[in-house]
């Protein structure tokens, strides 16, 4: 159960940095280069798969890696737009 977690957390982790990794993000001012984040975001989905994939069958762990992933890329461009506020042209 703490592989299923673990991996979960690390499939986040990685949409997340490789979020940040894409040229139009609109998170602002980054941390470090691109190119960094992207790496981090590959190694960390690297690992969430094998910790997945040591948990559960290779079609579950998938469907699950894919379904983070996809819930993360879809929540996170969103709720930085809403923090933003409109712009000051629209308010």
């Amino acid at each position: 159960m703490i592989g299923a977690i673990l991996g979960g957390l690390c499939a986040a982790v990685a949409a997340v940095l490789l979020y940040l990794a894409a040229p139009h993000q609109k998170w602002g001012a980054l941390p470090c280069r691109p190119g960094l984040l992207g790496w981090a975001g590959a190694l960390s989905l690297a690992l969430g798969t094998m910790l997945l994939l040591g948990w559960a069958g290779p079609a579950t762990a998938i469907f699950i890696l894919l379904t983070i992933l996809m819930t993360i890329w879809s929540v996170v461009p969103v709720a930085i737009a809403w923090r933003r506020g409109a712009p000051e042209g629209k308010r």
